[in-house]
């Protein structure tokens, strides 16, 4: 064996190991991560800077004022103390919203007629930084450094046994590098997509919001985006797929928003 090889099986034997060293808050999944804290903030951080740096910031106003408040009752809830937790509203048509490590927040203006209240921005919001508290990014790229490594060891491997040629060769790894796309990549995208629902469920509840909303907001998503493309190939679920997941956490839900919900405030109010 190789010095190249036996470092290449070293590193994907240390990352194997990491496997069960941290949890998914709420859904108690073991995860594969092996990038730091600080690494995924710094980039969230910088990454943060470019965008808002080349978009339309909505400085002021009763939708920023809005956006501020759901923001600071979903980071009461989410327990990082190590987060930045800052959001901003941009003016652009696009329906989407995202938080970076470190917990920057990003909303599109195109997407505030989909939420129509702050219950439904709370749940989008709770869902984005599900994602940034489930360390999914750091997660994806531990999974594509651990494809990478399996895939040199194999290429490694049929380089050496001159069983094959190079045409012979570059088809092998090219159907194993697609396995791993559709096998590997968009389904565990998928799962997260899911698992952001879960997370974004409980967060708007503890945070006070009812989570009911939750449900009804993937059925103007649907109006507004169409049927997309087929979940099977889709780094998305199906948003029936979506809801269905949603009412099996409802129960919980319910739970934590009847312990923490705001006597007197009407979130579910059409304001979009």
């Amino acid at each position: 064996m190789s010095s190249r090889t036996r470092l290449l099986a070293a590193a994907l034997g240390v990352a194997t190991l990491a496997i069960a060293c941290t949890k998914v808050p709420y859904t108690d999944r073991k995860q594969f991560n092996v990038i730091p804290k600080g690494t995924m903030n710094a980039m969230g951080k910088s990454a943060y800077k470019d965008e808002l740096a080349k978009a339309t910031v909505v400085g002021s106003g009763d939708d920023v004022d809005r956006l501020h408040r759901v923001g600071r009752r979903i980071a009461d809830r989410a327990d990082e103390p190590d987060f930045a937790w800052e959001s901003n509203l941009i003016r652009s048509e696009d329906i989407n919203a995202w938080c970076l490590p470190g917990g920057y927040i990003g909303f599109y203006s195109g997407i505030l007629p989909v939420l129509q209240s702050e219950a439904g921005m709370a749940f989008v919001m709770g869902h984005e930084v599900g994602h940034a508290i489930a360390h999914h990014g750091a997660e994806r790229m531990s999974e594509q450094l651990g494809v990478a490594g399996a895939l040199s060891l194999i290429d490694l491997a049929l380089s050496g046994s001159g069983k094959l040629n190079k045409g012979q060769h570059e088809a092998v790894m090219a159907a194993i590098g697609l396995g791993a796309q559709y096998g590997i990549a968009l389904p565990f995208s998928r799962a997260q997509e899911k698992e952001a629902d879960v997370i974004g469920i409980m967060l708007m509840a503890e945070a006070g919001y009812p989570p009911k909303e939750s449900i009804e907001i993937w059925d103007r998503m649907t109006k507004v985006a169409g049927k997309g493309p087929p979940a099977f190939l889709s780094d998305h679920p199906a948003n029936a797929a979506r809801q269905d997941n949603l009412r099996e956490w409802m129960p919980q839900a319910r739970k934590k928003y009847e312990r923490h919900k705001r006597e007197g405030e009407d979130s579910l109010k059409v304001i979009w």
